[in-house]
């Protein structure tokens, strides 16, 4: 059995409003529902959402408890009240601790993967024990000409691991092309449920030592780095077939929308 999880607890700030409910499918389908219709290509034994107290009845109205014949499972991520905001991405992945015991893809829910890259994370996670990244060559994720970050992947050929997961503030695409072929994380995530447990240990270290600071998150590429270096876990890779699309401002509406039109109508061609 393998489960997809979708990170929808963010406030979706710089989009003002929730932009996983923004509708953009092609028959009017919300973003969030175009992405969980091609997860579910695959026969996934579970559909979780993690989310927080604002948002999680906004996706209940869609999902339900049961969708498309999938038991749909809500898990929100705490948001402490002394804070300034939560405690970031490791945090959410461990609101997971006792809710998940079957590997699982971990997901964006503001990005269009295609069908393609769940039947590539859900075959590997059925045939093997290890855990994976979707990944894809920088220039593929290129929008505009701002500055990006990315976590930017390092692997070893010989035994197609990944060594190191390095989040990459400020690149520049225009002045360091050294980085345009490099492959990139995109939050596509195909993970054995053991992870969790560690990357909590990591987590309570973490909140421990900043506790004073109300700002600062743990981030989910860090602390798999801090797991592949220190050998607790091994992390191979696939390359994302497909182009990838991402909803971020407003004026990306109507580029999702043109987007999906034509994969739809490419689709339809086959």
């Amino acid at each position: 059995m393998v489960a997809v999880v979708y990170m929808v607890a963010g406030m979706s700030s710089r989009f003002g409003g929730i932009k996983q409910l923004c509708n953009v499918g092609v028959n009017g389908e919300t973003l969030i529902e175009v992405s969980v219709q091609q997860a579910l290509k695959q026969p996934f034994s579970k559909l979780i959402f993690i989310t927080n107290a604002k948002t999680e009845a906004l996706f209940k109205t869609i999902f339900k408890d049961v969708y498309q014949t999938i038991p749909v499972v809500y898990v929100q991520q705490i948001y402490e009240s002394s804070r300034l905001r939560p405690w970031g991405t490791t945090d959410a992945v461990c609101s997971l601790l006792g809710y998940v015991d079957e590997p699982f893809i971990l997901v964006n829910s503001d990005d269009i993967y295609g069908e393609s890259a769940f039947n590539q994370g859900y075959e590997y996670l059925v045939n093997d024990t290890k855990n994976v990244i979707g990944v894809i060559p920088l220039r593929r994720t290129i929008k505009g000409d701002g500055l990006i970050n990315r976590g930017i992947i390092e692997i070893d050929k010989s035994s197609n691991k990944i060594v190191s997961l390095q989040e990459t503030l400020g690149i520049n695409p225009g002045l360091q092309t050294e980085y345009l072929d490099k492959l990139c994380n995109v939050n596509f995530i195909c993970l054995q449920s053991k992870i969790i447990g560690l990357l909590k240990k990591q987590l309570d270290i973490f909140k421990e030592k900043h506790k004073e600071d109300n700002r600062i998150e743990a981030l989910l590429p860090d602390d798999i780095n801090e797991l592949i270096k220190s050998k607790e876990i091994e992390m191979r890779y696939f390359i994302i077939k497909d182009p990838i699309m991402s909803l971020t401002y407003q004026s990306d509406i109507e580029d999702m929308k043109m987007f999906l039109s034509i994969n739809n109508l490419d689709k339809n061609k086959i």
